[in-house]
């Protein structure tokens, strides 16, 4: 919905996520992938402390074209609950 985009609220999500998985699910690591160009998607998982990883060239087949997607990854050990950064 474009009347909600530039509030922060894929970044809460993220977070929220960030912690369902690393406190209640007690895993070890988070993994995003989204299509390259997929800017706020990227910038809400780094500003909760993803890395990129690399990206998967032409691994998307999106409206009749392949398109490259970018790997993100966030350990447990690295996480820091509550920045937003």
């Amino acid at each position: 919905m474009p009347s909600a985009r530039g509030k922060g609220y894929g970044t809460d999500v993220v977070a929220v996520l960030c912690h369902y998985g690393f406190i209640v699910r007690g895993l070890q690591r988070l993994q995003i992938e989204t299509l390259s160009d997929n800017a706020a998607m990227l910038r809400s998982a780094e500003r909760n402390g993803f890395v990129r990883e690399g990206v998967l060239r032409s691994s998307a087949w999106v409206m009749g074209e392949f398109l490259d997607e970018v790997l993100l990854g966030l350990l447990v050990k690295d996480w820091k609950p509550g920045s937003k950064g």
